[in-house]
């Protein structure tokens, strides 16, 4: 995995997990089902996968912030 990431810069960082992280997150964003999520992933708790629904918000909040004329 390294070795593909250094092709998009010698000073990126990036793991598995953070690949898991970004899969999950960017299903979420596109409205995949939790439970769905939960599956992929191989979570036994669901209360495991839903912490990738607080990043979700704080990315709602920051876009609704940039975006709302009285923000």
């Amino acid at each position: 995995m390294k070795k593909y990431v250094r092709r998009f810069g010698p000073n990126l960082k990036a793991s598995p997990h953070s690949l898991r992280h970004a899969f999950a997150s960017h299903l979420l964003t596109e409205g995949a089902d939790l439970r769905a999520i939960q599956e992929m992933l191989g979570h036994v708790s669901l209360s495991t996968t839903q912490k990738y629904t607080q990043v979700s918000i704080k990315q709602l909040i920051e876009v609704y912030d940039k975006a709302h004329p009285k923000a």
